[in-house]
């Protein structure tokens, strides 16, 4: 393998370590979506009232002020979705954290991949196809993490990001949510990881290229040059 294929292939470990760092800033960050709920017009108070929810995968925070202060509740999502089924879908919010951990898990081994074999020789105990199905698998379970997402925000989270002891304070967010950036780590992540996939197609081309070059001429080859002397 020349140098140039193992050059190709090492520069995807920096390609899987900025796709763990957007991963793992979108698994720890509470952004995945955003709302900014209202309150409607009640009888007992006539002071603009704002609101602000943040929900991440697994933690958020929701802070509403009725007019009188700022009330800031820590959220547990799995516990919102046990105890609010009509907001939010278990199984979308399942396969949304497995794909983005999965994926986690694929750039993490495609890393460690990519430095064994631009450090072995040819026949080393990393093959380059090995490497380029472990970066389809992270591409893959990331693109089924942010499907996942999508569906939930259209079906759910863009309708109600609140509790029904909220909405019976006249609170609504229903056209008040967006997808936040906690989201959009996870499309950049699968970018990079593409990116990879790529790089690691052309040093397969540019191996096999070179091992044909390198080739010792066939034996009928021989003996037909025999023959014509």
């Amino acid at each position: 393998m020349s140098i140039r294929t193992r050059s190709l292939i090492f520069s995807t470990f920096f390609g899987s370590c900025i796709a763990i760092g957007l991963l793992l800033g979108s698994l720890t960050t509470d952004s995945w979506v955003r709302a900014t709920p209202k309150r409607g017009n009640s009888s007992y108070t006539s002071q603009e009232s704002t609101g602000e929810v943040n929900f991440g995968l697994f933690y958020g925070s929701k802070v509403l002020n009725s007019g009188i202060g700022e009330r800031i509740t820590p959220v547990e999502v799995y516990t919102f979705i046990q105890t609010e089924p009509d907001s939010m879908n278990f199984w979308l919010w399942l396969f949304t954290a497995l794909g983005a951990g999965f994926g986690l898990l694929g750039c993490a081994i495609s890393a460690i991949a990519a430095v064994i074999k631009s450090a072995s020789a040819a026949k080393g105990p990393i093959n380059l196809v090995i490497l380029i199905a472990s970066n389809i698998s992270s591409a893959v379970t990331q693109v089924v993490a942010f499907i996942c997402w999508l569906v939930q925000f259209i079906q759910y989270l863009q309708h109600n990001v609140l509790t029904v002891a909220d909405q019976k304070h006249h609170w609504y967010s229903k056209g008040l949510a967006s997808l936040g950036y906690s989201f959009y780590m996870v499309i950049l992540s699968t970018l990079v990881v593409i990116i990879n996939i790529g790089i690691l197609l052309y040093a397969r081309h540019c191996d096999r290229r070179d091992r044909q070059r390198l080739e010792p001429p066939s034996e009928e080859k021989n003996q037909c040059a025999i023959m014509l002397y």
